[in-house]
């Protein structure tokens, strides 16, 4: 099999796997906000925005670096990928213990002062046994994405999620009645055990998959290639986790000082991002599969110096990211009130599905550039980036949302994500040779997407269902498939590529 067939095979199979995966979590939102009320999700937000900050430390830059390091090797020969491995997971367990022990010991500090709510408290404290599990979890997924062993993986993970919602569904039912503090434990106690599981289930592919060493081969150099790659991905992720993890605790402040009360307030940061953010982020799921496996790709055509096959290649990618994220945010902005009515039962995700819908094609091109720019051995400059990304975010709404309310912090995610972009493609011109159709890839797009919604909107004038689900279901493939002929017929895809592809779907 080629490379080409290799990558598009496993795009597919983590694309339908994280499809899937995002399915289960929206279902799970909608289950749990239907349980715990919305501001029950906007503390459960709270609690994930430190515990995400607290992965970002343990796991420090562990998952890059695994993936980096096996996949020069792979193109260089020099070590046994166990060599490589058992380093990766010391550090990982290292930087994961320390971040537990410190979690812990600062969650009375961190739960009333940080968050404001001291039923967060004992959620952070389970939540803390958890970071060594998530860190060594990392370092195999970095490993298991560059040997291309993704169908094992994919199996972990969907087993993960069946585990973690199987023991959430089962102690929520025991705990409901004690109130919001025992609901959260019962949830993250759930999300504890499915890392655990997950760790079990993944090294142990791990060690039926990889090779016995032949030689032992002293390996130094390998501490030294970690830490250079590993290094400035953690500081740069880590400062940006840090500046976010402010950034989400300030936002219901400023929501309060406004002029919100503290449950609107819970209530409208839990709509926001419980619920509007994973529908607009649910498409994703393809550029994030194809961002990830770019990664080893690219990196294995840098370190031979392949400049031509590079450029090939971030032209094609950027060019179909462009087309998907287009049809994506046109079909979101013009079926927003459907889906918040059929995933939700009600349209209070509507009005911001359809405002953040014109921020898509930035969002999905960005994670297609920050997955290039890794593998092109530019994890400084990514770092350099997050920082300052994240640190206009804070000063953004520290002064605008407590003026502005909620309209103050749907500009900040605008201006945000816009500066990150433009910043990560700005260095991806520097560093690699690639031209970009103005009218191809982003007029005629636009064109189409537009002309297959207003047609969907003829072919279903008369069409009327009970069923919200169906009716949005059937409207959204109609527009999908409307908007990919049209796509074809104005030529955005030539000839060329829908040859390419047949070829490797062959």
């Amino acid at each position: 099999m080629t490379n080409a067939k290799k990558l598009l095979t496993n795009t597919l199979l983590l694309t339908a796997t994280a499809f899937l995966m995002k399915t289960v979590d929206v279902s799970f939102n909608v289950y749990l906000s239907n349980r715990i009320g919305a501001d029950g999700i906007g503390l459960f937000q709270l609690i994930t925005a430190v515990y995400g900050m607290a992965i970002t430390f343990s796991v420090a830059g562990i998952r890059l670096a695994a993936m980096r390091l096996v996949a020069d090797n792979i193109a260089l020969g020099k070590y046994n990928d166990r060599q490589i491995m058992r380093r990766c997971l010391i550090y990982s367990i290292v930087c994961g213990t320390v971040i537990a022990v410190i979690l812990s010991g600062f969650a009375d500090l961190i739960g009333s002062k940080w968050i404001g709510d001291i039923r967060s408290i004992p959620s952070l404290r389970v939540l803390s046994f958890s970071l060594p599990f998530v860190s060594m979890s990392a370092a195999l997924n970095g490993y298991f994405t560059s040997v291309k062993k993704i169908v094992r993986y994919t199996a972990v993970q969907l087993a993960e999620q069946i585990f973690k919602i199987s023991v959430t569904v089962f102690a929520l039912k025991n705990v409901l009645s004690r109130g919001l503090e025992a609901s959260c434990v019962a949830i993250v106690f759930a999300i504890t055990s499915a890392e655990f599981f997950s760790l079990l289930c993944s090294y142990t592919l791990y060690r039926l998959s990889v090779c016995k060493p032949k030689l032992k081969e002293k390996g130094t150099d390998i501490w030294k290639r970690l830490f250079r790659i590993s290094i400035p991905d953690t500081v740069g992720s880590e400062m940006r986790s840090i500046l976010m993890t402010v950034e989400h605790l300030l936002i219901p402040v400023g929501f309060r000082k406004s002029g919100c009360n503290p449950q609107s307030a819970l209530a409208t940061y839990g709509v926001i991002h419980g619920m509007s953010l994973p529908l607009v982020l649910y498409p994703s799921a393809l550029l994030s599969s194809l961002s990830g496996l770019l990664v080893p790709e690219i990196s294995a055509l840098h370190i031979s110096g392949n400049k031509p096959r590079i450029n090939y290649m971030i032209a094609r990618v950027l060019h179909l990211t462009l087309i998907f994220s287009i049809g994506t945010a046109g079909i979101m902005y013009f079926n927003a009130k459907r889906l918040s009515l059929a995933v939700y039962g009600n349209d209070s995700a509507f009005i911001y599905i359809q405002i953040l819908s014109p921020l898509i094609p930035i969002m999905y091109c960005d994670m297609s550039v920050d997955g290039m720019l890794k593998g092109l051995d530019q994890q400084m400059s990514y770092m350099r980036y997050n920082i300052i990304d994240a640190s206009l975010c804070v000063a953004l709404v520290y002064f605008l949302v407590p003026i502005l309310s909620v309209k103050g912090y749907i500009i900040v995610v605008f201006v945000s994500e816009t500066v990150n972009f433009v910043l990560s493609f700005r260095r991806l011109t520097k560093v690699s040779d690639f031209n970009i159709s103005f009218f191809k890839d982003i007029f005629i797009p636009i064109f189409c997407v537009i002309g297959a919604n207003l047609l969907k909107n003829f072919i279903f004038y008369a069409f009327n269902t009970a069923n919200l689900k169906l009716a949005a279901s059937l409207e959204i493939i109609a527009a999908v498939v409307l908007y990919t002929g049209m796509i074809v017929l104005f030529h955005s895809i030539d000839k060329e590529e829908l040859d390419w592809m047949k070829s490797l779907v062959k």
